[in-house]
């Protein structure tokens, strides 16, 4: 390998482009966590709702509009907002890669239940819980670990104790405390790396 001088305005651009890689290394600012924690949560208020009123078989429709909502939004901030603003680093990327895994495998396990009559919720919180685990791996964050924990024990409450209608109730909770909260904690982690 040859050694190549480089031109002081060179050396300057270097220097910048490691410290904004720096300053923004925190890519993953919990956006992710907080806005599907909040959007699965109030939909299985709303199904939980939809169903007390009567009608559970359209109950099953908020679940295709929340879907396609958060897809949307989700495209919308990591593809075209959020790139423009910041750089991803290399644990962003294998970090979208799982989580892009997640929801190849959410439509495949989905289908599948559909197909044999399961109820997928456990089997989705303990997908949610490997999501989560895998996270707290790539960006050694403990609380995504919670979040996992919250998840696997959500998906063992669901089946060890049949709890039907309920469920709904179980995944509300586990989004909070799954996601919202520790997608809150990440955020506020981000934001103080960025003011650093």
């Amino acid at each position: 390998m040859e050694d190549r001088n480089i031109s002081p305005e060179e050396s300057l651009r270097v220097i910048e482009r490691m410290l904004l890689e720096s300053r923004n290394k925190f890519y993953n600012n919990g956006f992710a966590f907080l806005f599907w924690g909040v959007l699965i949560m109030l939909a299985c208020l709303a199904q939980y709702a939809i169903i007390k009123m009567g009608f559970p078989a359209q109950s099953n429709y908020v679940w295709l509009v929340v879907i396609v909502l958060g897809l949307v939004v989700t495209f919308f901030y990591f593809v075209i907002w959020m790139p423009k603003r910041r750089l991803v680093s290399r644990s962003d990327s294998n970090n979208g890669m799982i989580w892009i895994g997640f929801g190849i495998t959410y439509f495949v396990l989905v289908f599948l239940c559909i197909k044999y009559n399961i109820n997928p919720a456990a089997f989705i919180w303990c997908l949610l819980g490997f999501g989560m685990f895998a996270s707290g791996g790539i960006y050694r964050f403990k609380p995504l670990f919670f979040g996992a924990i919250v998840f696997w024990i959500s998906a063992i409450i669901a089946v060890q104790f049949n709890v039907g209608i309920n469920g709904l109730w179980i995944g509300a909770l586990a989004m909070l405390f799954g996601y919202i909260l520790p997608g809150y904690l990440l955020w506020k982690k981000a934001k103080m790396e960025a003011n650093v």
